[in-house]
């Protein structure tokens, strides 16, 4: 794990001012060359509480189009639960989005001054309760060049960021525990090994270090392996050093 995505990590997880936490998170998503970025999510009673980089005048607007309303996007593709890439050229034609969901990212790309972006869905108690975008300056082909690693190190600290606002902001808790193997797989993901290299790491098989990535993505309510990382280090079930 290299300095700054310690740092940035540390800060996240150790904070308890939401405002102090997005400052800090806007200056990382900068320097790793990110345009916007907005992450949302809604209480029990439907409200949607908010943090995006778009000036307050765009962001009335983007709520009247309905962009904060997850649900008319984020279910579209036919796997949900994952990461999205998108951008106008790339899904205006594409037979997995309803037109809705095509109009608003057409608009979203055109009128908000970016190439492509990354949509992924949150989740809480195994229910979806919203999520987060990264835009990019960069169009969809020219983000498949992007290095994966960077990819990969930006989606962890937004979506640690995502679930450290959520819990400072919402009264919602819910305890959960991992066993000690569960956690040492998911704190070597957060290092940047891949299954495999865990495995060699700890002396154990791919498929036990696979079926305790699983487990622990079950217990925290997590889709993705990068949501388990991050709902395991906002809730302290594992450590970065």
């Amino acid at each position: 794990m290299n300095e700054t995505l310690h740092g940035i990590l540390k800060t996240i997880i150790t904070t308890e001012s939401p405002d102090y936490l997005w400052e800090n998170f806007i200056s990382y998503t900068k320097h790793m060359g990110v345009a916007q970025i907005h992450t949302w999510f809604s209480n029990s009673d439907k409200n949607i509480t908010y943090f995006s980089t778009l000036p307050d005048c765009c962001q009335n607007r983007y709520i009247q189009h309905g962009m904060f309303e997850y649900d008319q996007v984020l279910p579209q593709p036919l796997t949900a639960s994952g990461p999205l890439l998108y951008g106008y050229n790339k899904e205006i034609h594409n037979p997995l989005l309803c037109k809705k969901a095509r109009e608003l990212i057409q608009m979203a790309t055109s009128e908000f001054n970016y190439g492509s972006g990354i949509t992924m869905p949150s989740f809480y108690n195994n229910k979806c309760i919203g999520g987060i975008c990264i835009c990019f300056p960069e169009t969809v082909s020219q983000l498949n060049d992007v290095p994966t690693d960077k990819v990969l190190e930006l989606l962890l600290v937004t979506c640690t960021a995502h679930e450290r606002l959520y819990v400072l902001t919402s009264k919602n808790t819910h305890s959960v525990s991992l066993t000690p193997r569960q956690q040492e797989c998911l704190t070597c993901l957060a290092c940047g090994l891949n299954p495999q290299q865990i495995a060699d790491k700890i002396g154990i098989s791919h498929h036990t270090v696979k079926m305790h990535i699983d487990s622990a993505k079950e217990r925290l309510g997590a889709t993705t392996r990068i949501q388990a990382v991050a709902k395991a280090l906002t809730a302290g079930l594992i450590t970065i050093s």
